[in-house]
């Protein structure tokens, strides 16, 4: 998960390096949104050990 979302961000500084601004926007709140929602699923979630 944290690759894709390394990747939209790669994707979204070239298209707003490439004059792209509103796509650049729009899959930057995109990213931001699942960002918001991995880091809540993992901050929730029960730590399991298994040994």
């Amino acid at each position: 998960m944290i690759a894709l979302l390394f990747s939209l961000l790669t994707v979204t500084m070239g298209l707003n390096y490439f004059g792209r601004t509103n796509a650049g926007m729009a899959l930057f709140l995109i990213t931001l949104a699942l960002s918001v929602y991995w880091l809540k699923f993992h901050a929730t979630s029960t730590l399991t050990i298994q040994l």
